[in-house]
């Protein structure tokens, strides 16, 4: 079924939505406007927008060492964030930056400024619909139904990560260092990144289904584990996660223009 259903069984037709991916750093004094752009259009067109914030670089993301002074100890990098930044060349640019569906890779157009990104969405909104992702989940597996809109060839990924809301910590914020920082769609975890289908001819009306099991436990082990062994500068103060407050965002991109395509979030029923 191409649409979801209302209670009164009338349908409403799937809607086109983007993410912006926020490359940030809790020491960089300007990131704050950033994530407040980001909640401002989010605030104009709801949940067609997704945000997730991506800690990166060793300048602006690193923790202080636990023997400094008791702020900034947080290491909120991720392997996979730092994988991107060093694929899409994005902290290089400086932060903050972002890419809003990962658009305009191909001619190196892809790297934001906040005051870019309002007109990069409403771009991305007007294109067409090849995809529908619906998300549902239990304590350890996350279910996701992709439905082919419309006949389509090429290579597409699908990605399921977890963010994290509502994570109070140290931010630098102009010349203030916030103690009580609200850290919003936090990139914890990737759970997986692969093809979408093993045929890169996609059929209108063809359903793809996706299991995954996950371990809360494990994949924030994972987390500290890298922070202290593989960051640049990490300090293995990486956990601590809220599970309550996790969701899962899952998009379909394709491979070889990069761009994502669709993307959909749902809370983490653990």
């Amino acid at each position: 079924n191409p649409e979801a259903t209302e209670d009164d069984g009338s349908c409403i037709p799937y809607l086109k939505n983007v993410l912006i991916e926020d490359f940030t750093g809790h020491t960089c004094p300007n990131c704050p406007d950033a994530a407040i752009e980001l909640e401002a259009i989010h605030n104009l067109y709801g949940d067609q927008i997704i945000g997730m914030a991506i800690h990166v670089s060793k300048s602006f993301a690193r923790p202080y060492p636990l023997s400094q002074a008791p702020i900034f100890q947080y290491d909120f990098r991720t392997i996979w964030g730092d994988n991107w930044d060093d694929f899409f060349e994005i902290s290089s640019a400086g932060l903050p930056k972002g890419m809003i569906n990962r658009s305009g890779y191909q001619n190196q157009s892809h790297k934001l400024g906040k005051d870019e990104w309002a007109t990069a969405v409403a771009y991305e909104l007007q294109k067409e619909i090849d995809f529908s992702i619906l998300i549902s989940s239990d304590a350890t597996s996350i279910y996701i139904n992709s439905l082919v809109k419309n006949n389509i060839n090429g290579g597409y990924n699908l990605v399921v990560c977890l963010t994290e809301n509502n994570i109070i910590n140290w931010q630098k914020d102009g010349q203030n260092n916030v103690e009580n920082y609200q850290h919003n769609h936090v990139l914890r975890t990737v759970l997986i990144d692969q093809e979408l289908s093993n045929n890169t001819a996609y059929n209108a009306g063809q359903e793809i289904e996706k299991t995954i099991n996950y371990n809360l436990t494990s994949l924030e082990a994972s987390n500290i584990a890298y922070s202290s062994n593989n960051a640049e500068l990490g300090n293995g103060n990486a956990g601590n996660w809220n599970y309550n407050n996790m969701s899962i965002v899952a998009y379909i991109y394709n491979t070889i223009t990069k761009e994502i395509v669709q993307v959909e979030e749902a809370h983490l029923n653990n």
